[in-house]
């Protein structure tokens, strides 16, 4: 389902002049004394590298005045590239990000200037929610993390391993924005994202690594999974998902412009496939000038994704793969998607997918409608086609030969059939009677072959039923002729 391109709404002449004076006043900050003397327990710190001074601390390092001004930093950036409502934030006049999306465990990634203390670049790793001892991303009720309030609950169900790790040593990685107003050849402005990255990945990879076993979020694939790629991060990225935020938020445009992906990487492969490449990198960054640019730069010519631990071994599933439109579709058209996938997921034979998984199938299956005393699939026709009822009932017959036909069941919304058929490309076995008007999903053999041969629990479900269906038809029938 796709509708025609949606146009941003133009910011009014107000929210504009708000936004300029936001990233006017946050290209002014200065925070000399978090670069100069940093916190005795920062977790990683790169003093003065060519003008650069990176530092890796926990929210609890920061006082509120720091915390403030990094809000209204990571505001502006986001708002200097469209990536926030800019008329929203200028009718709830919001100065920078409330506090209250921030936790205490909260890690902060920051570079800024030697010589003024100007920041540069900003990271943030988010620590899971709060959630009860035993939990891990299979426990549907918990809290959610960002990624999984606007991708779906279940997302990363079919990778390895990660599912299973304890929540409480996950984590989201958020809000990496550099500083907009530095020019595209600015010395700093170029190595700064850098620092941010290596001391990112130096810290997961050394004090972290017993702390934090896997890190979620997502990106934009065209820019943010490249910058990923230099220091070749074995990721997974998730394409089979309709992400959907509502307009009531003031990230609505990233998700509404933007096509934007689910991703994850387990900290073990950091140190078992990263170290080198981040030797490499630092070897470049200690080289002052243009030399350590032009260093930079020959770098970016060796682009890579080391295979990911959390990848199965045959692949993704290809609902998990499978890209759907992103730019352009309505977030109202997305949500009626989402609602589509919720009402698939009430049928047994599609509970055990997650949300994005069935919204994706949602996209693959057609809408059929049947009048009242209609035949939707007739006995003794071949045909492959699995239906799902969303609305009305049918009653199932079946003749073979006799003048009245047997009634086997009657069926109503949630309910299924053609899945013997479907499995067995045998002839139809009964009548299928619309009662009363109808509205059916269509599930051709192809889009089943295709996207859930590798659903296990779909496949058991659908083969329990077929053989559950043939048995109480054979009896029925039997039954009928005494």
């Amino acid at each position: 389902m796709t509708s025609e391109p949606v146009s941003a709404v133009a910011p009014l002449p107000e929210a504009e002049a708000f936004v300029r004076h936001l990233v006017d006043n946050a290209s002014a900050l200065r925070l000399p004394e978090l670069f100069s003397a940093t916190p005795a327990d920062a977790i990683y710190v790169q003093q003065n590298r060519h003008g650069v001074v990176t530092i890796v601390v926990r929210t609890t390092s920061l006082s509120e005045a720091h915390l403030i001004e990094l809000m209204k930093y990571r505001l502006a950036q986001y708002a200097a590239i469209n990536f926030v409502d800019a008329n929203m934030i200028y009718h709830e006049r919001l100065e920078y990000e409330p506090l209250s999306g921030v936790a205490g465990g909260d890690i902060h990634v920051l570079s800024g200037s030697a010589e003024t203390g100007e920041i540069l670049c900003y990271a943030v790793v988010k620590v899971s929610p709060d959630a009860e001892p035993g939990t891990t991303l299979r426990t549907r009720e918990r809290p959610h993390f960002s990624v999984e309030k606007v991708h779906g609950w279940g997302i990363f169900n079919r990778l390895v391993v990660l599912p299973d790790l304890p929540f409480h040593k996950l984590c989201e990685l958020g809000r990496f924005v550099k500083n907009q107003r530095l020019h595209t050849f600015d010395e700093l402005g170029a190595r700064a994202p850098i620092e941010v990255g290596v001391a990112l990945f130096r810290s997961l990879a050394g004090p972290l690594r017993l702390e934090l076993d896997a890190i979620i979020g997502d990106l934009e694939e065209g820019v943010a999974k490249q910058n990923l790629d230099f220091f070749h991060v074995p990721m997974v990225v998730i394409h089979g998902t309709v992400p959907f935020e509502a307009e009531a938020s003031y990230f609505y445009p990233r998700y509404q412009f933007s096509t934007v992906y689910p991703f994850a990487v387990l900290v073990s492969d950091i140190s078992r496939q990263m170290l080198s490449r981040l030797d490499a990198i630092d070897d470049a960054l200690e080289q002052p000038g243009k030399a350590g640019l032009l260093a930079l730069f020959k770098l970016k010519r060796d682009i890579l994704t080391p295979k990911s631990t959390l990848e199965p071994p045959d692949g993704l599933d290809p609902l998990t793969d499978a890209s759907v439109p992103q730019q352009g579709v309505a977030m109202s058209d997305r949500l009626l998607m989402i609602d589509l996938a919720v009402r698939l997921r009430q049928s047994n034979l599609f509970e055990g997918l997650s949300v994005a998984e069935a919204t994706v199938l949602g996209t693959f299956m057609d809408r059929v409608e049947a009048n009242a005393g209609a035949v939707v699939v007739r006995e003794g026709e071949i045909g492959d086609d699995l239906y799902l009822i969303e609305s009305g009932n049918a009653d199932v017959q079946a003749s073979r030969g006799r003048k009245t036909p047997i009634r086997l069941a009657t069926l109503g919304p949630g309910d299924f059939f053609g899945e013997i058929a479907l499995l067995t490309g045998a002839e139809r076995m009964a009548d299928v009677v619309a009662l009363t008007p109808m509205t059916l999903l269509r599930l051709s053999k192809d889009a089943y072959t295709r996207y859930l041969t590798h659903a296990a629990e779909v496949e058991r479900q659908i083969t329990r039923t077929a053989m559950s269906r043939t048995r109480d038809t054979s009896r029925k029938l039997i039954d009928g002729e005494r």
